[in-house]
Formats: C-alpha cells, sequence, structure tokens
C-alpha cells in the first residue's frame, strides 16, 4: 500500500470517526446543550455545571429550586406537592451569588412558564463582591465550561469531540439498554447517604481559633459590598421578572459554625449582613425572605449535621413545608424584633458548651 493510500484511509476513518463522536454527542445531548432529554432514554444528571444551563434551556418546568450544596438534598417532589408546581433543582455546589443568579436569568429568559423561583442565600458568602465567580475566583476548585454557557457556536466543537461527554453518551445509551431508570430532581446531586453524621463528626470536622478575636461591626467597605451583592444578584432579578415570585431563604447553619465566626471577630458582621439582606428583600413585593437562624432546635443538633454548615435532608423537608406553611417568613413588620433576638441568642451564647 502506498504511503497516499494509507494517508487517505486514515484520514477518512479519523474524519469518520470525528463525525460519529459529534453526532452521537448531539443526538443524546448529555448535558442537554441542544435540546431536551429524550423520551425513553436513561440519562444521569451528576454535574451541576455541565448541565444546569441545558436544565434551564430545555426542560419543562415552572419552578426553579436553587442554591448551593445546603439545597442539593431537597426533594423536588416534595416542593412540587406543597407549592403545586412542576420543579426542577439547579444548585452549585460552593456557588457564589452571581453563578446562581446567572442560572436564573438562563430560566427565567428561556421559559415564560416559570412562576417560582425558590433560592436559598449562604451567609458564608454574603460579604462577598458581587461579581465573584468561579470562573474568575483564583480559589476556586471548580471547572467552569464557558463553551457550553456562552453562545458562541464554534466553541461547540469542543462540546461535540469532547470524549469525556461521549462516554456520557454511552452511559446513557446502556443504562437505557439495561432498564436503569434516570437520575430525577429528587436524586440529582443527592449527597445524604454518601456522608457520616453526628455531634463528633462535626467538631472534627474543622479546628477550633485558640485565641478569642475581637467581634467588630461592618466597615462602610462591606456594607456597600453586602448592599451591592444583594441588589446585583437577587433585587435586579425580581424587578426585571415581576410576575414571578422568589422565595428567598437563609439556611440554618449548626451554632458550630458561628462559633467559628466568633473566634474570629466576624460573627457581628455576620448578624449585621444577615439584617442587612432581610431589610432589603422585605421591601421588594414579589420577594419572600424567610430565615430559620432561630431554630434552635436544628442548630443546636450537631446530631444532624456532617459538618458545622450541612445539615441531614430530612431538615431540607423540614424547611420546605415550614416555608410552605409561612413559617420563619421575615417582613417589614417583624424583622427588628427577629434580629433583635437572633443576635442575643447568637452574640449571647456560650459557645464553649459545645464542646462539653
Amino acid at each position: 500500500m502506498s504511503n497516499k493510500r494509507f494517508i487517505t484511509i486514515f484520514l477518512t476513518i479519523l474524519l469518520g470517526g470525528l463525525i460519529f463522536i459529534g453526532a452521537a454527542n448531539f443526538l443524546v445531548d448529555p448535558i442537554f446543550h441542544y435540546h431536551a432529554p429524550l423520551n425513553k432514554i436513561s440519562y444521569t444528571m451528576d454535574d451541576e455545571r455541565y448541565q444546569n444551563n441545558g436544565i434551564m434551556k430545555h426542560f419543562d418546568y415552572d419552578c426553579i429550586i436553587t442554591g448551593t450544596s445546603m439545597v442539593e438534598n431537597t426533594k423536588a417532589s416534595l416542593v412540587d406537592s406543597l407549592f403545586d408546581v412542576k420543579s426542577v433543582k439547579t444548585c452549585f455546589m460552593g456557588g457564589s451569588y452571581r453563578e446562581i443568579s446567572e442560572n436564573i436569568r438562563v430560566g427565567l429568559k428561556n421559559n415564560p412558564k416559570v412562576k417560582l423561583v425558590i433560592r436559598a442565600t449562604d451567609v458564608f458568602d454574603l460579604i462577598s463582591d458581587a461579581d465573584k465567580h468561579p470562573s474568575t475566583d483564583p480559589n476556586s476548585t471548580f471547572e467552569y465550561p464557558f463553551y457550553i454557557t456562552d453562545d458562541n457556536l464554534i466553541n461547540d466543537v469542543e462540546y461535540l469531540l469532547n470524549k469525556s461527554l461521549l462516554s456520557d453518551t454511552v452511559k446513557a445509551v446502556t443504562n437505557t439498554l439495561k432498564g436503569v431508570p434516570g437520575t430525577d430532581f429528587d436524586n440529582y446531586m443527592y449527597w445524604q447517604d454518601m456522608y457520616t453524621f453526628g455531634r463528633d463528626v462535626v467538631l472534627r470536622s474543622y479546628v477550633r481559633e485558640q485565641k478569642h478575636a475581637e467581634n467588630t461591626p461592618l466597615t462602610e467597605e462591606e456594607e456597600k459590598i453586602v448592599r451591592t451583592n444583594i441588589e446585583k444578584n437577587i433585587i435586579s432579578l425580581a424587578g426585571d421578572y415581576p410576575e414571578v415570585t422568589f422565595i428567598v431563604w437563609i439556611p440554618p447553619y449548626s451554632m458550630a459554625y458561628y462559633d467559628t465566626e466568633n473566634m474570629r471577630g466576624k460573627l457581628l458582621k455576620d448578624m449585621e449582613a444577615v439584617e442587612i439582606e432581610l431589610g432589603m428583600l422585605s421591601e421588594v413585593s414579589n420577594i419572600e425572605a424567610y430565615c430559620f437562624m432561630d431554630r434552635t432546635d436544628w442548630i443546636l443538633n450537631l446530631d444532624r449535621y456532617k459538618d458545622v454548615q450541612h445539615y441531614d435532608a430530612a431538615m431540607n423537608d423540614e424547611i420546605m413545608n415550614a416555608i410552605a406553611k409561612g413559617e420563619g417568613r421575615i417582613t417589614k413588620d417583624n424583622i427588628h424584633e427577629y434580629m433583635e433576638g437572633v443576635r442575643k441568642l447568637y452574640l449571647e451564647f456560650d459557645y464553649d458548651s459545645i464542646y462539653e
């Protein structure tokens, strides 16, 4: 065989292989970049930053459940029954306010049927730059696939010819043939069964500061950062979509988390930042604000946590049920009384008792 003929055959096979990979990834589309999931195909959903954008664009829903890992154990089926909706869950582990807001905006832009957004806002990221994003954060460990979220069709080559995504395509087809069910939104990124919970586990998950730093209030610059973060990433969305109801709630971290903040001298800042957030949210007519920092039956029971922040899946259920009943609702009429009680609880709490 001549070299020319060999090269021709080789290039033909190579081109055919690339066309096959691209066609398979396009047809099955394991991250829903081009279309909704195909009927009767068993899709595996296990990668938020690759799949959430497509979920927002192509799935059938009228409710968005979102937040960080604090929300990942939330059952969409429970939300559906409590609020009479058809929901999708698009969380971002370690996500910033901006990252989550941008994903919500994709959903609202592409799906005019959305009537409800249920979103958790974490205290740990409240005093953060409004433009903070994993793609630009040098401390972020999360890969961010711009070729999926931008509108540049040329970048799609990186998706269509992606060997890793071809593996997802093959997995979807194989699971279908084996009768393995696809992932539903109750189980999408559900992590309850992956961890051990309990007081001893929580106390081993961090090292307590040896010295107690003096708690100081927010500086003027920090207060501005908080207000800009809330305005840019939450309130602006509500303003742009006045027909949508936004339920925004603050997750109940364990008291051990606030022990860490207290020892570092950041506890008063947290209290002030939370009050600013709740105050701003309570002024917007289509935002319902909820806070559960006063639920001592939750935050003091370390047996329900796997670390200082993350609670068990049952608490996710309890939170959704509480919101559906209007429990924990913060309004202009009760915010000052509520925050007075929260400040007293956290600033006067005997944190040494956690270790007894």
